[in-house]
């Protein structure tokens, strides 16, 4: 190993005088000494000084020693440590140069072998208008590796001009009571700087890319506006918006006390490169300017001075930028996910000092402090139907007064949800307003925490998922102004990996997937194939296809279609419903199989490709193996395709795809097929690019039947017509079960849950460990291995206390919970989001019955789903199909 610490003579006779000094001159000696090392560092206590450290607190003893060293002689010895953060410190502040980053190293070794495992890590704190501590590096060590010395690594980055920059080298914080004596030793820490990063300036704008349909913006740190990270936001975006610094808490850190710096920096930048600026965000419960919340004795502020302080805030910021921000997301976040008031708002120091008005007093400040300004109202989760129609009662109510130009929908998805279709029903909804729409906060999440490698899999995954928001924002431009991407490159954040260029500003597939569609290989979609045999020779479609979990197709055309497949030991069964009001003598659909899902690049003896046309002829298919019927908005294709020998059960995957053909779509010549999975058109020939079908069993079926109840715990008679189903014990010999019954109404499933358990405990600090009911809802009924947007966790406990996860939410729930004389029954009225319900529809349900027993002891009783993982997990759901009165048991 080369020794960073290697000095020439004057620089070490610089340390040694310096070493005297008190530490506020420190820093002065660690930056000459920077500047003759060439941008490297290393305190190496070699020099029998502590070279610049101190203790973080003054209660800890920090010493030069000989009896250990990572290289050398010496290392620097950390005792008489009382607490996680007790340990040393050195000030980076004139050490290290903005908008550079560093790789930091440093060497540990414990004194004495632990009673468990240990990790030492590296925080960096910086002191601004408000305090950060970021871990950037640790490392594990091992009880039996005590006495070896380990490295931590970590990189750092700064832009802005703090009061204090620190390093500090620490255990991980537990809380402020928890005892920490652990001593260690610490040598060879060096500050490195890493390679300076450059752009690739060969490949395509975003900017040119989307120049005739909106700008494309990038939210960004002031060290983003420089260098390498500065070159990628002009060469790529034209719109920025500060990620922070323009919010009050940095804008107005104390009464009276405004500093512009970072933002005239922004706006500065802006004009130079010919960008726009969105205003991020005048009015935020996050990050507020909380002087704002108290009067001068310390009391809660009366509403008049609030609203006085908003005002001077407002006023003040929109005057000195008038001009040069397009855009200001006036209030933010202002709805609240769960427990808001009876118009869904946030019950923030806002709502709470001043009254739910304070969102329009805050537009009507920000409209006259400049009535030329378009004004937003910025929101996340607005595909969730219960959030987005509070949402748009908001925004109508601003409309109508006269005081906002248009929303900004945030739009933080991940790989998966919420569905296309979801965030288009979104968009459509504020564009009928006549509200201008902003995309403003976009990123996908990859899943992937920012450190570890991103399989190519995810990747291609998170390219189609970009591709299919870029492209619905393009079909929509004519109401969507503007898209900003939350972050310029992926960096260490809340997201994991979620932008369009990596830490090294390389481009990924995610941009090559906007830019070049065909650099990205056909990924592999799946869907769920549950067992049961339709009927085919039925005039109507089978009932039981109702089950059949429905997949849609895409492409360009402008009609729609989706697929449904059943299956049994003797054949494969699908249902293509094609959306296609027009007749056409060309119509037609096309059906893939691999049978042995082999993914071959050409036909084998188990490949099938069956075409049938509206008409009803057909290649590839027996006459009484297949049907078509009309339909009020088109027309349905049924066909059963012979597994051929085939050993076929549970879990056993097959090749499948689809392509459906608007006949007259362009004459005799059709174009821009619907398919499921080959976007390439290549299925007559290659099997390697079709979708997969998993085989699974088909779960319980319950039935909900029609009708309407009071909720007051009480078992009505109403409910005898409702048939019951049981919720079993999973494994146990002892333990709480249920009765359970369902019925609906509109927009209305009700639930009656009959619980048998003699000992009923509710004391536990978990709600999860309480005697309670767990009610799961998956709407769309999609039975994916994670929750999508309209699914939904209640839980009810033996003393009617709710809680929610997913979607579910308090006003939702209707709920009443009576004692009896073997347990508790729970009435629930649960209001369904995103389906109606009518005769012959399903969803998704299952019942969780949670027993504390008590000594720790836990029973769980479920309905379908053994697994512990239905709280995120929908695939292990049961089936509740909506009947009439008079179709019960049918």
């Amino acid at each position: 190993m080369k020794r960073l610490g290697q000095w020439n003579i004057t620089a070490l006779v610089l340390v040694l005088v310096l070493a005297l000094l008190p530490f506020s001159n420190v820093s002065h000696a660690a930056k000459a000494v920077t500047e003759v090392e060439g941008g490297h560092l290393s305190t190496n206590f070699e020099d029998g000084t502590l070279q610049g450290w101190t203790p973080r607190t003054g209660n800890e003893r920090l010493t030069v020693t000989q009896q250990e060293a990572h290289e050398g002689q010496s290392s620097m010895l950390v005792a008489n440590r009382e607490r996680s953060y007790h340990g040393p410190m050195l000030s980076m502040k004139d050490l290290l140069k903005r908008n550079q980053e560093y790789e930091i190293a440093a060497y540990v070794r414990l004194t004495q072998e632990p009673t468990t495992d240990q990790t030492l890590q590296l925080t960096t704190y910086k002191k601004t208008t408000a305090e950060s501590w970021n871990p950037i590096g640790s490392v594990k060590i091992a009880k039996a590796e005590w006495n070896t010395w380990h490295k931590i690594t970590g990189k750092f980055q700064y832009s802005d001009d703090p009061a204090e920059l620190n390093l500090f080298i620490e255990t991980p914080y537990i809380s402020e009571d928890s005892v920490d004596t652990l001593s260690f030793y610490v040598d060879d820490v060096s500050f490195t700087l890493a390679e300076q990063l450059e752009i690739e300036e060969g490949i395509l704008s975003l900017e040119d890319l989307y120049q005739d349909d909106f700008p494309i913006g990038a939210a960004v740190y002031r060290w983003q506006l420089e260098g390498a990270y500065g070159q990628l936001l002009t060469k790529h975006f034209n719109s920025l918006t500060a990620t922070y610094e323009m919010k009050p808490k940095y804008m107005s850190p104390s009464e009276g006390v405004y500093e512009f710096e970072a933002a005239d920096q922004y706006v500065q930048f802006a004009e130079e490169h010919a960008m726009g600026v969105r205003a991020h965000a005048l009015l935020w419960h996050i990050d507020a300017a909380e002087w704002m919340f108290k009067d001068p004795q310390g009391n809660p502020a009366s509403r008049e001075l609030l609203l006085a302080r908003i005002q001077d805030y407002v006023e003040t910021v929109m005057t000195r930028y008038k001009g040069k921000i397009y855009a200001w997301d006036v209030v933010n976040e202002a709805i609240a996910d769960s427990n808001g008031d009876a118009n869904g708002l946030r019950k923030s120091p806002f709502y709470e000092l001043i009254g739910p008005d304070y969102i329009e007093k805050t537009y009507e400040f920000a409209r006259a402090a400049d009535p030329d300004a378009k004004l937003y109202y910025n929101e996340y989760f607005t595909e969730i139907p219960e959030k987005r129609e509070h949402m748009y009662q908001l925004v109508k109510r601003l409309k109508e007064k006269g005081l906002i130009d248009g929303v900004g929908l945030q739009s933080h998805y991940n790989l998966e949800s919420p569905p296309i279709k979801e965030i288009e029903k979104t968009i459509n909804m504020f564009a009928e307003l006549g509200l201008d729409i902003q995309i403003t906060e976009l990123d996908v999440d990859s899943g992937i925490p920012f450190g570890e490698e991103m399989s190519d899999e995810v990747a291609v995954k998170q390219a189609y998922r970009y591709k299919e928001l870029l492209d619905l924002y393009k079909k929509h431009k004519d109401h969507i102004s503007s898209v900003t991407l939350w972050g310029l490159q992926d960096e260490k954040s809340y997201n994991n990996q979620a932008m369009l260029f990596d830490s090294a500003l390389e481009a990924k597939k995610a941009y090559w997937g906007l830019v070049d569609e065909s650099s990205l290989p056909v990924l592999t979609q799946r869907a769920v194939s549950l067992s049961g045999k339709p009927d085919i020779k039925k005039q109507s479609q089978d009932p039981l296809w109702n089950k059949a979990v429905s997949t849609p197709l895409k492409g360009d055309s402008s009609g729609s279609a989706s697929f449904r497949t059943l299956w049994d030991h003797s054949n494969l069964y699908i249902l293509v419903d094609v959306q296609d009001a027009k007749a056409d003598v060309n119509d037609r659909v096309d059906i893939f199989a691999d049978l042995n899902n082999g993914k071959t690049t050409s036909y084998e003896a188990d490949d099938r490709h069956v075409i049938i046309k509206r008409s009803g002829k057909a290649e590839g298919a027996e006459q009484r193996s297949y049907r078509v019927r009309e339909t009020k908005a088109g027309y349905q294709v049924e066909l059963s395709i012979p597994w051929g020998g085939i050993q076929v059960g549970s879990e056993y995957e097959a090749g499948l795809d689809i392509r459906v053909t608007d006949g007259g779509a362009s004459g005799t010549q059709p174009y821009n097929p619907l398919y499921w999975n080959d976007r390439t058109q290549s299925q007559e020939q290659d099997t390697s690019k079709y979708g997969v079908i998993q085989l699974t069993p088909m779960p319980k079926s319950a039935q909900a039947v029609q009708g309407i109840v009071q909720i007051d715990g009480k078992k009505d008679t109403s409910w005898n017509k409702a048939a019951p189903f049981e919720v079993k014990r999973l494994n146990q010999s002892e333990g709480a079960e249920a009765v359970a019954r369902a019925m609906w109404s509109g927009e209305y499933l009700y639930l009656l849950i009959d619980v048998t358990d003699p000992n009923i405990i509710t004391d536990s600090i978990n709600p999860w460990d309480q005697d309670s009911v767990e009610i799961f809802l998956d709407e769309n009924h999609q039975r994916t291995p994670y929750f999508q947007y309209d699914d939904a966790q209640f839980r009810i406990s033996a003393d009617n206390v709710a809680t929610f996860a997913g979607s579910a939410s308090p006003g939702r729930l209707v709920s009443a919970v009576k004692k009896t004389n073997k347990g508790y029954l729970v009435e629930a009225r649960i209001k369904l989001q995103s389906l109606t319900p009518s005769a012959g529809n399903v969803l998704g349900l299952d019942l969780q019955i949670n027993d504390n027993q008590g000594g720790g002891e836990q029973s769980v009783a479920k309905w379908n789903d053994t697994t512990n993982e239905s709280w995120r997990n929908t695939s292990q759901y049961g089936i509740l199909t909506f009947v009439e009165k008079n179709k019960l048991g049918h």
